[in-house]
Parts: C-alpha cells; structure tokens; sequence
C-alpha cells in the first residue's frame, strides 16, 4: 500500500496537481515510510516547480524525519523566503 501511494503522489506531481501530491507524500512522511524515495521525488519535482512553497516544506518535512537536519532546515528557509 505505501509503495501505492508513493505511485499516486509522483503522478499528482507530474501532472501538476500539488496539493494531491504532497498530501500523499505527507500520509508516507506522518508512518516514516519511503522516505528516502519521497526525497528524491520531491527533489525532481524542484526542477519543475523551483518556487512552490509546499514543495519545500514537505521536502524539509522529509529530510527531518531521515535525521538530514541542515538539509531540512536549509528548505525551511527556502519555503519561507517564498512566504515573501
């Protein structure tokens, strides 16, 4: 099932529904499943939506929850000078 809805979350993303995406990589993030796909995905998806906020923060949500803390904390920063 986790793997299923790793599937529909990069499908959402590469049709470009976002909010579809990273509620489902949240789902993933929330069981600490997957994690280390879930950071690639959302670090593909930053070639094509370099400036989506939501992006950035569930990829620092991702590198959090894999013990990455500058990783995370360096996309805290990006999500929040895109809050400006």
């Amino acid at each position: 099932p986790d793997h299923i809805i790793l599937r529909q979350a990069h499908n959402a993303l590469h049709q470009g529904d976002i909010p579809t995406a990273v509620k489902q990589y949240e789902q993933l993030l929330n069981r600490m499943v997957l994690l280390n796909e879930i950071i690639l995905d959302l670090q593909d998806a930053l070639y094509r939506y370099p400036v989506e906020m939501s992006i950035w923060q569930t990829l620092g949500d991702a590198y959090m929850r894999n013990n990455q803390l500058q990783d995370a904390l360096d996309a805290y920063t990006k999500a929040e000078e895109l809050l400006r």
